[in-house]
């Protein structure tokens, strides 16, 4: 009797599974490249002038993103991110290059989806790397550093043919760094943020195309 019930359970929930899994197309691949403005929101620091409005400036940059996604069934979806960013500044004394890069998995679901558009939100967590190619009074000074991070977010894809689409993306990625080294003068010390860690947290607002298949 055990082993009925079990079946039958088993059987419901394939045929959930199934009904579930019921897409609107036969393209569960999804490659896309998206570009855009970011901003750090908190503001960046460990630059080689701290003024607040040269660290404002250099809070802002262009982001880029390469993501894939599998969308086996109609509801949810998982993939990969990497996502990128730039600023550079100077001054009279010096100048500064800041980038960072962010890669994760990620977990999407589709929470509108119809023939030509969709609507997808998504999380992932993963791992970012701070750097900073700067000079101070001509010479190079390199600040790196890394972290755990996360992020969320909500994308929308209009379908412009059989493979090719439209994506907008509203991003926002979370990263506090505790610690990072500094190479200056061919001397590498070690600089510890304690109670006040580098924000590299940034918002991004980016547009794309992407191709399924």
């Amino acid at each position: 009797m055990i082993k009925r019930y079990a079946l039958l359970f088993v059987f419901l929930i394939v045929c959930w599974v199934g009904s579930v899994a019921q897409k609107t197309t036969d393209r569960v691949h999804t490659l896309s490249f998206l570009a855009g403005y970011s901003n750090i929101l908190e503001g960046t620091s460990g630059l080689t002038r701290q003024i607040h409005s040269y660290e404002r400036e250099l809070s802002e940059g262009v982001s880029w993103d390469v993501g894939y996604y599998f969308h086996p069934i109609k509801i949810m979806g998982i993939g990969l991110l990497y996502s990128g960013f730039s600023s550079k500044g100077s001054h009279e004394e010096g100048s500064d290059h800041v980038h960072t890069h962010y890669i994760a998995p990620q977990v999407g679901l589709y929470c509108y989806e119809n023939r030509y558009f969709f609507i997808r939100l998504s999380i992932g967590a993963g791992s970012m790397i701070y750097r900073n190619d700067s000079k101070v009074f001509g010479k190079s000074r390199l600040v790196r550093g890394s972290s755990a991070a996360c992020n969320a977010g909500v994308n929308a894809t209009l379908k412009l043919t059989r493979h090719w689409n439209l994506e907008a993306n509203v991003q926002y990625i979370h990263a506090h760094i505790k610690e990072v080294t500094s190479l200056y003068h061919g001397k590498e010390i070690t600089v510890e943020f304690n109670d006040d860690p580098l924000s590299v947290s940034r918002l991004n607002l980016s547009a794309g195309i992407s191709y399924s298949f």
